[in-house]
This record gives structure tokens, C-alpha cells and sequence, in this order.
């Protein structure tokens, strides 16, 4: 901006960063409009000037907020024309190096240089104050007065209230511009604020002012302690920052504000700086490798802090097989569970067993959440697992296993002898959040795309997030429209379970066929073929009799009950003499009871197949079927009956014989009916007369 004759001008570089185009001046200039003032700049005749009065109200609000009041601002030029830019400063910041050769951010570089401007100005001023009065007319307080508001670019300051002021009482259609505005402003502040004290005294006058320390210390003063300048710390030796860290790592893991108070508390009663929250936090980020372990524990360490080993893909299908637990997105409605007469929203926990080769899911078993124990949960594992192996053969043809197998660590130490039957298998990790890539596959593009199709029982991905994925009032809209638990839930499961598998993916291809692809071009070599045998040994239920005693072989081969279905299997080639009459556990498929796996786990391992029937298969290939899953908990609850029988009839045996077993625990043994006859003789002795002790304590 500039003064002549009395006419305030902005400059042309000032108008369009204000926010008024480059091709509306062009064009007012050059068809010479008589709205518009346009003049040569006398000191630079390459330069345009244009005349603010002239200028229409919507393009003087536009100067006014770029640079506030332009009057006032034009009334501080002739102090920012004092001001020099500084290139042996810039040099000097651009330069330094803090903690093993860091390096001071641009913005950073470009902010200390104008403070130090600033301060070789001040400098100068301050070594002759009277030449404020010869170039400025100004007295020193006023010039002061007047550097104060620049640093803290008041204007701006002024016009943010302003428009703060007016949003509190905005109507709403006004609120959106408004709210425009004051964002607009906030960047042009932090542009526009110089980073020096914006007090007389903290910037001129106090020992430690900053004037003061950047005569003493030079460029070094000027750089804040969060970029390793001791000069500038108030946390400046070995001991207050042992105090601060350690306060920052404890595990309860205090916040700012209350550490801030314990540590002033500490630094006053030992002569050191106070120090304020915003202290602490940058603090508590700037040594976070430090504290993170201490404070928020070892899974957060290594998330955070620990080297990342970056890893490949598997390069073909099988080589590596990931399974993980996943409550799916989606609101069902339990019609038989109500509350207050509102039916129960509910939604389904599945295990997910993918290749990792493209994240191809390869199998899956679901059950309504909060249904399951740790049994059961169990069993939706095995169950997955089974429904891998039947898919594998139906796209394949036969039964082939993977190379390796990674999952989480819930019921490790039941589940690592099954999953390393499956394949090698490697622990993972205690808190390791980057075992691979199934967690990620769940928040894909790929898998939301899947969920939601046709869906208006979507719950948005991560129900507390705040950006959900989804239209929260057309979710409740549509709540009484959800599907039942049961089979229109399973449905919509097996429907997304199928896309999952089958829907283009952006590229045009489908993870099945991208898989299928690689499968056919992987050599035989490479793949782990499994015979029947070897695949009922792996994923077949484990039969428990009713009675609790195994069945033995005999020369009609064997015969079972597995629910309330007779089974009697042939033995293939014949029962060997020597297995006659043994004891033996039968392993069955719950999707094909045509063959059975039996052994003593020992010695005897044979085939059993169906006599009764032709050999068949209930199902080849059921997707997402509850057979195998009912079947396991059905052996679960068979066997909690037969414990429950059991402990019945044991006490029906101790009634029958006048025990009481509590009493045999206690007091050792006492039969019921001579206790009862002691009971009565004390009571009637107590009534009728005097007791003689012995007789009454020899006969209890």
C-alpha cells in the first residue's frame, strides 16, 4: 500500500491477495473503466497501482480482510519499511541441527528469520532512539505501541472478534459466509503474526526479554527448546526432565493439566521454572519412544515405536492363510427377545479365514453375538476351517491344505495343537497389531462395498467413529424394516460372503478368479495335497457316545448313534483280527457321514464307510451352513448332560444309603438316621431333666 497526494493505493499484488482475480483487473484496466483508478507506480513504473476509495464495497471488504483497516495499516508501513530481511540468519537457521542431525522445519526457518528481522531492527532502535522522531514523527512509546500491534497483527485480531461477535447472533443462512470468513482470517493471522512477545516488557524491558537475550545469545535465542536449544528450555537440566518424564510415563497416564500442577509444585520447593500444560504436551509427544511403553504398554510400543518389518505378499494361493474374529457391520432384529415390547437389535460375530495371497475368503461360520462361550467360539473356529477345506475342493477339486497359518492369540492354548495340524504355524507376537493383512481386509474398500450392498441394515463401519460410512437417521428409519435373526439373516450374510468372493474388484477382476488364476499356474509341487484320512484326523468332530464309553470294533465293522441317527460303518478291507474288540474314537464329518475316521490313537487307524447307504455326501459344498457347528455343540452338551446324569445318580445313591457326603467332608461318617435319633434324645433330655454329659456326647 501506498500514500500519494493524499490517495491510499494498493498495490496489485495486495488486490489479488486479497481474493480479487487477475482477470478483473485486467479486464477494468483495459478497457479503462471509469469505476476503477488505475496509476503507474512513480517509484516503479513496471508496477500498477490502484486507488482503494474507487474500489466497489464488495472489493474493499475483500482488502479489509486481508489486511484490516488499510488506513491504519498504511500508518504502520513506514515502521515494516525498517525492517530487513536478514540473510546470514536465514543461513544460520536453515543450518542448524538438533537431536542426531534433525533439521528445523521451512516454515519454521522462514518464522525465526522474521523474528529476527525484527529484532535487528528493535537492535538498531534501541541504539538510537532518536531517530524514531526524525523518520517517524513518532515518540517512543508510540512507536513501540505501534510494533506491538504488528507482531500481534492486531487488525486481524480485531476483525476475528468482529466476525466472532456476529456468528454468536447469526441467523442461518448467514452462518455458513460467516463461518467462512473467520476461517478465512485465521490463516491470514497465523501469516501475518510474528513469533515475539506481544508485551512491552517481555519484549524490550526485562532481563530476559526477548530484545535482551537475542543481544546476548544472537540467533541461538530465538529458537524455541522443543528443537533442542537448552538456552531457551525451562526444562533445562538432567534432573527436571527425569521429573517430568517419569511423571508423563506413569502408567495411570495423567493428563497435562494435573502433571503441570505436580511438577510446579516440585519445581518451586526446588528453584525451578514453572512450566504450563501446553509445556507438558509437547513434552509428552516431542519423547513419546521414551514414555509409550511405560505409559501405555508394549502392544503400543511396538505399533508406535518399533521398526515396522515391511513384508510381501505371498506369491501364490495357500502359501499363507489368515483367520480373525469380526462383528459384522449389520442390525438384525431377535423377534423372540423383547424389552419393554421392543424386539432386540442384534448382530452376528464371524470368523473369517482368508488367503492372503489377495485377501480371497476362502471360508467363514457366523453365530448371533453374546450367544457364543468360549466353547462355542471354539467351535465356530473349527467350523470356519471346515468350510475353507469344502470350498478349496469344490473350486479345486480336491482337498489341499495351506503352507502356513496365522491368527490372533484368543484360545491359543487350546487351538495351537489344531492349527498345527493344519500347517506350520508361528506364534504371534504378545499385542502385535501387524501380524498381517486380514485386519486391514476388514476395513477395505472391497469388504464395506460387499456389506453394503442393498443393505439398509448397514451399521456404518465402526459404530463409535465419527465419520460411520453411513446416513445415521436412515439407519434408525429403517430399523423396523431389518431382518430377522435366522434365516433372512443368514441370507444377507451368505449374499455378502458370496461378493466378497465374486464382485469385481476395481481393477475388473474378481478375487476368485484372480485366485483361480494363480492356482492353476502354481505347480503341483507347490501344493499340499490331503487324503481323506488325513482330513478327517484334522477338521472331523471327535464322537462322544452318550453312555461315555467308546465303541468297539467288532467283525461287522462298527456301529454308532451320532445325534439320533444310527450309523453302521464297514471297515474298508476288512476289521484286522488283531483290532477286534478294541476301544476306539470315531472322527466324522458332520456335511458327509458317509466315512469315518477310526482310531485308538495309537496303533488302529481305518476308514469306515456307510453300510447302510450308497456313499454319499449330505453336502458337497455348503456355504456358511450351521451343520458342523451344531454338531460340535451338541457333543458339548451332551457331554455337560452326561456329567449332570451322572452327579444325579450318585446322589440318589448316597439318599438310597442314608449318606450324607457334606457331613463326610466335615465331621467325618454319620448316618442320617442316627443322627436324627441323637437330636431327639438331647432335646428331651433337656426338657425332662438333668443330663448327664458323657452319656448324651457318647451316644452323638
Amino acid at each position: 500500500m501506498k500514500l500519494l497526494d493524499n490517495i491510499l493505493y494498493i498495490e496489485w499484488h495486495e488486490a489479488i491477495d486479497s481474493g480479487i482475480s487477475k482477470g478483473t483487473l485486467d479486464a477494468a484496466r483495459n478497457r479503462k473503466s471509469p469505476s476503477w483508478l488505475f496509476i503507474d507506480d512513480p517509484e516503479d513504473r513496471r508496477s500498477v497501482l490502484i486507488g482503494f476509495e474507487k474500489l466497489k464495497d464488495e472489493y474493499k471488504r475483500k482488502i479489509e480482510a486481508r489486511f484490516g483497516n488499510p488506513y491504519e495499516f498504511i500508518a504502520k508501513q513506514p515502521i515494516r519499511k525498517l525492517v530487513k530481511w536478514d540473510d546470514k540468519a536465514e543461513e544460520f537457521f536453515l543450518a542448524y541441527r538438533y537431536d542426531e542431525n534433525k533439521k528445523l522445519p521451512i516454515e519454521t526457518v522462514k518464522k525465526y528469520t522474521v523474528a529476527a528481522n525484527w529484532l535487528n531492527m528493535l537492535k538498531e532502535v534501541n541504539n538510537d532512539k532518536k531517530q524514531i522522531k526524525k523518520l517517524l514523527n513518532l515518540q517512543i512509546e508510540q512507536f513501540y505501541d505501534k510494533v506491538i500491534e504488528i507482531i500481534k497483527a492486531k487488525d486481524i485480531l480485531d476483525q476475528l472478534d468482529e466476525v466472532k461477535a456476529k456468528l454468536e447472533v447469526a441467523g442461518a443462512s448467514e452462518v455458513g459466509i460467516l463461518q467462512n470468513q473467520l476461517a478465512h482470517l485465521k490463516n491470514i493471522y497465523l501469516k501475518e503474526k510474528i513469533d515475539l512477545p506481544t508485551s512491552y516488557r517481555r519484549l524490550v524491558v526485562n532481563q530476559d526479554s526477548a530484545l535482551k537475550k537475542y543481544l546476548r545469545d544472537g540467533y541461538a535465542s530465538i529458537i524455541d527448546w522443543r528443537f533442542g536449544n537448552k538456552l531457551a528450555a525451562k526444562i533445562k537440566d538432567e534432573v527436571s526432565e527425569a521429573v517430568l518424564l517419569e511423571m508423563l510415563a506413569h502408567h495411570n497416564q495423567y493428563d497435562d493439566v494435573f502433571i503441570t500442577m505436580q511438577y510446579n509444585r516440585w519445581a518451586k520447593e526446588h528453584g525451578y521454572k514453572a512450566i504450563d500444560e501446553s509445556t507438558v504436551g509437547v513434552w509428552r509427544r516431542k519423547r513419546e519412544d521414551e514414555i509409550i511403553m511405560f505409559r501405555e504398554g508394549n502392544a503400543a510400543l511396538k505399533s508406535k515405536v518399533l521398526r515396522v518389518v515391511k513384508g510381501t505378499r505371498p506369491t501364490a494361493p495357500l502359501y499363507l492363510v489368515e483367520s480373525d474374529d469380526n462383528v459384522i457391520d449389520l442390525y438384525f432384529i431377535d423377534a423372540e427377545e423383547e424389552n419393554h415390547g421392543k424386539k432386540y437389535t442384534k448382530r452376528y460375530v464371524s470368523i473369517v479365514v482368508t488367503d492372503s495371497f489377495n485377501d480371497y475368503v476362502l471360508g467363514y461360520a457366523y453365530a448371533v453375538a453374546g450367544t457364543l462361550d468360549d466353547g462355542g467360539t471354539i467351535a465356530l473356529i473349527h467350523a470356519a476351517y471346515l468350510n475353507a477345506m469344502y470350498y478349496i475342493r469344490s473350486i479345486t477339486g480336491s482337498w489341499f491344505l495351506p503352507h502356513e497359518v496365522k491368527t490372533d492369540n484368543w484360545g491359543i492354548a487350546t487351538l495351537e495343537p489344531y492349527y498345527r495340524s493344519i500347517a506350520n504355524y508361528v506364534k504371534t507376537p504378545v499385542g502385535s497389531k501387524n501380524r498381517g493383512y486380514i485386519e486391514n481386509f476388514f476395513g477395505s474398500p472391497h469388504w464395506k462395498r460387499c456389506l453394503k450392498i442393498g443393505a439398509n441394515n448397514y451399521t456404518g463401519n465402526n459404530i463409535t467413529a465419527k465419520n460411520r460410512g453411513v446416513n445415521d437417521e436412515m439407519v434408525k428409519a429403517f430399523k423396523k424394516e431389518r431382518p430377522l435373526i435366522g434365516t433372512e439373516a443368514e441370507a444377507q450374510l451368505e449374499n455378502f460372503f458370496h461378493r466378497l468372493r465374486y464382485l469385481p474388484q476395481s481393477n475388473g477382476i474378481s478375487k476368485h478368479q484372480q485366485w483361480l488364476e494363480a492356482w492353476n499356474a502354481l505347480p503341483d509341487t507347490q501344493k499340499r495335497l490331503m487324503n481323506d484320512e488325513k482330513f478327517l484326523l484334522t477338521f472331523g468332530i471327535n464322537h462322544l457316545p452318550k453312555s461315555g464309553e467308546l465303541p468297539r470294533l467288532t467283525n461287522r465293522g462298527l456301529d454308532i448313534q451320532i445325534g439320533n441317527q444310527r450309523y453302521s460303518y464297514d471297515i474298508l478291507g476288512g476289521t484286522p483280527l488283531e483290532h477286534l474288540n478294541k476301544k476306539v474314537h470315531v472322527y466324522y464329518d458332520p456335511y458327509d457321514l458317509s466315512r469315518v475316521l477310526i482310531t485308538d490313537k495309537e496303533q488302529v487307524r481305518l476308514i469306515g464307510v456307510d453300510a447302510q447307504r450308497s456313499p454319499r455326501a449330505l453336502h458337497d459344498h455348503v456355504e456358511g451352513s450351521r451343520t458342523y457347528l451344531n454338531a460340535l455343540l451338541a457333543e458339548k452338551q451332551n457331554t455337560v448332560n452326561q456329567i449332570a446324569e451322572k452327579s444325579e445318580r450318585r446322589k440318589k445313591t448316597l439318599a438310597l444309603s442314608g449318606i450324607d457326603a457334606e457331613s463326610l467332608l466335615n465331621d467325618g461318617v454319620m448316618v442320617k438316621q442316627l443322627k436324627r435319633d441323637a437330636e431327639q434324645k438331647v432335646l428331651s433330655q433337656l426338657i425332662d431333666g438333668p443330663v448327664n454329659d458323657d452319656d448324651l456326647y457318647d451316644q452323638m
